[in-house]
């Protein structure tokens, strides 16, 4: 490794240079980004006291003052309207309000936060041009007292993040200035304070140059996101150090590298100062300690003092077994005395591009990732260390191991989170610049973008260095990403060259370079299968894996395909998995004037002349609440780390495979269920599980019974944990899997012979039977009337239906709303053609109806098998019209509307969650049960929701436990809801209209039933164009199935 703090001084001293201004508006110079600004240095607190130097609340000790609360607050629309002198001691600020801290302006009744997945301020802007009439400042005043014990330290201060610049007085007098809104702040302040009171004061711009690289897709809002506080330190003390870790001897031995860099800031040069380096191991045994003696520093200067060892045996961390050490230095006085204490975790691991792949302990393991941005739903980017957990617990208990801090550094809790609880994190600089262009997206005009631009070539390092410094020491960080859609060129070059120069080891990936040399990955974004699998095949680039650095994009119902995805992933070595896009819906927890709440998306709260990128910012895999959408339980079972991969029904052997790349199956036990027709008739618990990493183990199950003719059996598996063990609690369920057993064929049963009465009027055919009857009109030929047990169920005939609420999948598809539109109607605009009674016996009758649906140009053909039993088998067959182009078809079913108190529903099939043709496989064969309101999901952007695949049979009943069964002949898809798909908006993506929202769905006093033969795939592989797989399309073509209903009550059940 190269000794990182001879570049690190360099290039702060030529940075410090670059930073005089080169015109008054420092906001607006590309060149200016720092002014007496801290060198970025690792997070960590100093302490005083050696009990306190691994507590995350450095405020409940005596050398850190937090000042996050209430702060006095001016806000102004314009540059033209800011306080000119409001950091004067003497400033009356009575008048001014005040806001909290941390805090965005714009969720407190200061500005408006807008939406847009990667425009800057404006369309066109041209860097380093500012808004000329609408750039908001705020202007901040907070007193504190200075501690008497702190007269003989040094003093900073830490802004942990400020949107998107600003300037600091103390005092009245000017401290400094500050670029780069997702990485800490500090300031020097020891000469600018006095005894007593003293005052900070702050001034913030809403836009500044830096705004060219802060074009995420994110919600745009301003103010101090992060924990400001005071700290102290002694004057010569530890300004930074890097512990380096990595493995040697085949990954056998532990290497540490430590590097620390030791101020004086005192007026002399001083000797004498020792660092003491100790390790503590998990039972806080010190496996090593070490007194390094440290050279001369001279008046106002710093050194670095190093020392490498090695630790026999390491516990390695990984995000399987996050196995940390407690490093803790201490430095000494000249006396001897202890005067600073510094507490650090650290991990022992390595990180490497070797033979193809990236290497994490020298196994090219699989990235389950995804992408995450900073967002709480009332706060906006201010997120607690609550939440934060709240995240990182749900990801590892939904299979997640990798998380890419989606475009900029995160607080630096969650970095510590994923130390702790095992997260591989891809860190991200803060560079994202796709408001003026990206390579790889459009428009893009290399001539103009400020990648290629030198003035901006110091501003791209000082962030890589910013974000490259927070995190050094944290094990978590196996990745480097150079920024979001950040153009490509020589200043992008030169951050992965200067990343190589501190770690030249450490993987560094840019999506923006493709295939050039500057990345030590393929980072695609969104390839398609297809695509990946070519790579992996024709073997493009044998030195660099495929990582999805963003893929299966998660807006509204989606994720379909998710499993085809990893089909890939595990099947080619050179795919090392990816990062969905993303983890939370970017909303607002909103509320109507009568207090109906809802989520807000783009669009919600701008001003309607703003641009906005709409419903783009809900793609999360859980509400802005964590709750979880439904696809998130098949990325949890798809991502799984235990396969099932044969079962042999004569043996009664099961292997299990262990995809853990460090870990054994220890500590877990598989439990195991036989299901006949759905339920349950044996089970075994608590098998104990051993399988080493990457191996299998043959399990013995015994049911102890025989399989009946006729009846389909599932064996359903589950693997639960033994015990506690970091966010996943005991009996968690980690992984899950269904195989179906070979059935024993049977013949068919006999219809029973109850005898069905026909009565043929002029305006319908009337059948009445046991506890029902049934009417078809002669005018329409659909079904006019059905009663069963006296109650009458329809609310109006079952039609034919061939259309779906528009996902926000579909709407982009290109000329959606053109070619998908006549199906919308098909089912309703129909012709009767023919019509004809068959009576085939005293117990049964046939009625066939052709319909011609003119919107589609197709015939239709219905054949209903009437039995007096109640039974109506339904016979279907759809002819396409022969040299006629049409769209493929969205559903292939009929819509039935029932009664309101039909709202009860059992279904035997896949459930119990939401599922679809191309994303269930999470989704168990079984027997469930619900509500029609519970079936419903709730999707920010209303589309279609709630739908259940591969059904056998569905029943919905009243409180009475009396209704209707539909059944699959053999199977069918089923949804329920009290909404008319009509009433869905289904305008085309991304423009200008009135958002719709669940609330504003007008519930009806009835149950839209679907039942299906087949609806087409959510897809996922993108939101702009891409079609769901061809296996899970409907192409128009001609079609024949069946299926069938009758009454139901509880006793038939």
């Amino acid at each position: 490794m190269k000794t990182y703090f001879s570049v690190w001084l360099a290039f702060t001293t030529s940075m410090f240079t670059l930073a005089v201004p080169a015109q008054s508006l420092d906001w607006q110079n590309p060149e200016v980004f720092r002014i007496n600004k801290e060198p970025a240095r690792s997070f960590f607190y100093s302490y005083d006291n050696a009990q306190a130097a691994f507590s995350k609340t450095p405020w409940d000790q005596a050398n850190h003052i937090l000042l996050n609360g209430q702060w006095k607050f001016n806000w102004v629309d314009s540059v033209k309207k800011k306080p000119n002198d409001f950091y004067q001691t003497n400033f009356d600020d009575s008048q001014w309000g005040k806001i909290a801290v941390p805090a965005n302006w714009e969720v407190n009744g200061y500005g408006t936060p807008f939406y847009h997945s990667h425009q800057c301020f404006k369309a066109n802007a041209v860097p380093p041009e500012m808004p000329a009439h609408y750039n908001p400042v705020g202007s901040y005043r907070k007193t504190f007292t200075f501690p008497d014990n702190w007269k003989a330290k040094q003093v900073f201060v830490h802004f942990g993040a400020v949107k998107s610049a600003f300037y600091l007085w103390v005092n009245g007098q000017k401290v400094g200035y500050s670029q780069d809104s997702k990485t800490a702040a500090e300031f020097d302040i020891s000469t600018y304070l006095q005894t007593g009171e003293n005052q900070l004061a702050l001034q913030v711009y809403r836009y500044s140059d830096g705004s060219y690289f802060e074009c995420q897709d994110m919600w745009r809002v301003s103010g101090i996101e992060r924990d400001v506080y005071l700290f102290a330190t002694p004057k010569v003390h530890v300004k930074d150090f890097h512990a380096y870790t990595t493995l040697t001897h085949n990954y056998s031995k532990g290497e540490l590298q430590l590097s620390a860099l030791i101020d004086n800031n005192q007026d002399r040069a001083v000797s004498g100062y020792q660092l003491n380096v100790q390790l503590f191991d998990h039972q806080q045994k010190v496996l090593f300690e070490q007194k390094l003696d440290i050279k001369t520093l001279s008046e106002d200067k710093s050194g670095v003092v190093k020392y490498t060892t090695s630790i026999d045996s390491p516990r390695l961390w990984s995000a399987e077994e996050p196995n940390l050490y407690d490093l803790k230095l201490t430095l000494f006085d000249p006396l001897g005395k202890p005067i600073e204490h510094i507490g650090q975790h650290i991990g022992l691991r390595s990180t490497e591009l070797k033979n193809g792949n990236i290497l994490i302990n020298g196994k090219a393991v699989l990235f389950k990732g995804v992408n995450r941005h900073e967002h709480d739903p009332v706060t906006a980017h201010v997120v607690t260390r609550e939440l934060m957990l709240k995240d990182v617990q749900l990801m590892k208990q939904f299979n997640i191991n990798a998380v890419r801090m989606a475009h900029y550094p995160n607080d630096p809790y969650m970095y510590y989170l994923a130390d702790l609880y095992g997260l591989y994190v891809m860190d991200e600089a803060n560079t994202e610049s796709h408001g003026v262009g990206a390579a790889n997206q459009g428009p893009y005009n290399p001539d103009t973008h400020l990648v290629n631009k030198p003035e901006w070539a110091a501003a791209y390092i000082d962030r890589v260095s910013n974000m490259y410094h927070a995190t050094k020491n944290n094990p978590s960080v196996v990745m480097r990403s150079l920024g979001n859609e950040s153009g490509d060129g020589p200043n992008l070059e030169a951050t992965y060259d200067w990343l190589k120069q501190q770690e030249p080891n450490s993987p560094v990936i840019s999506e923006q370079a493709q295939m050039r040399r500057h990345t030590d990955a393929y980072g695609q974004m969104y390839a398609p299968i297809g695509d990946i699998e070519r790579y992996a095949k024709r073997k493009f680039d044998t030195t660099r894996p495929v990582i999805l650095i963003e893929y299966e994009h998660a807006m509204g119902n989606s994720l379909g395909n998710f499993k085809e995805y990893w089909d890939s992933f595990e099947k080619y070595p050179s795919l090392q998995g990816g990062f969905i896009w993303d983890w939370v819906d970017q909303t607002f927890a909103m509320k109507t004037l009568d207090g109906t709440p809802y989520w807000g998306y783009g669009g919600d709260v701008e001003p309607d002349a703003t641009v906005s990128s709409l419903s783009f910012s809900a793609n999360g895999l859980v509400f802005a609440d964590r709750t979880p959408y439904p696809y998130l339980w098949e990325v949890k079972n798809v991502q799984q780390n235990i396969g099932f991969s044969s079962y042999d029904i004569e043996s009664g052997v099961l292997t299990v495979t262990n995809k853990h790349y460090f870990v054994s199956l220890q500590g877990h036990s598989l439990n195991w269920q036989l299901l006949a027709n759905g339920k349950e008739v044996a089970q075994g618990q608590s098998l104990p599980l051993s399988a080493a990493a990457q191996q299998n183990q043959q399990i013995t199950l015994d049911y102890g019974i025989d399989r009946k003719p006729g009846v389909e059996y599932f064996l359903n598996l589950q693997v639960t944990s033994d015990k506690n063990n970091g966010v996943i609690p005991k009996g968690h369920i980690i992984a899950w899997s269904q195989l179906a057993l070979p059935s024993i064929a049977v013949a068919a049963e006999k219809q029973p012979e109850i005898r069905l009465s026909i009565n043929d009027k002029k305006q319908a055919y009337h059948f009445n039977g046991l506890d029902f009857s049934l009417s078809i009109d002669k005018k329409t030929g659909l079904i006019s009337s059905m009663e069963y047990f006296g109650d009458e169920l329809l609310k109006a005939s079952p039609r034919p239906d061939f259309w779906r609420a528009p996902t926000d999948n579909d709407l982009p598809i290109k000329d959606y709303g053109d070619k998908f539109a006549p199906w919308q109607n098909a089912g309703k605009d129909t012709k009767l053609v023919s019509l004809k009674l068959t009576t085939e016996s005293k117990y049964q009758a046939k009625v066939e109806v052709e319909h011609y649906m003119s919107a589609i140009g197709s015939r239709y053909f219905t054949t209903y098998h009437v039995f007096g039993n109640g039974e109506v088998k339904v016979d279907v067959y759809f002819y396409a019209a022969p040299h006629k182009k049409q769209s493929d078809i969205p559903r292939l079913g009929t819509l039935f509307e029932l009664h309101k108190q039909y709202s009860q529903v059992s279904w035997y099939g896949r459930g119990p969650h939401e599922n679809y043709m191309d994303r269930n496989t999470s989704a168990h064969i079984g027997q469930y049960q619900s509500n029609v309101a519970d079936l419903y999901v709730p999707y920010v952007r209303p589309q279609e929701n709630g739908y259940r695949s591969d059904v056998r049979y569905v029943s919905f009943h009243n409180q009475d436990g009396k209704g209707i069964t539909f059944k699959g002949a053999p199977l069918i898809g089923f949804g329920a809801q009290y909404y008319d798909t009509a009433d869905y908006q289904a305008t085309a993506a991304r423009v200008k209209a009135k958002n719709l929202h669940p609330h504003e769905l007008p519930k009806k006093q009835r149950i839209y039933v679907n039942i299906d033969y087949m609806q087409r795939g959510v897809g996922g592989t993108n939101t702009w164009g891409a079609k769901p797989l061809s296996d899970y399309i409907i192409p128009y073509l001609d079609y024949q199935y069946s299926y069938s209903f009758e009454p139901y009550t509880q006793a038939t059940r």
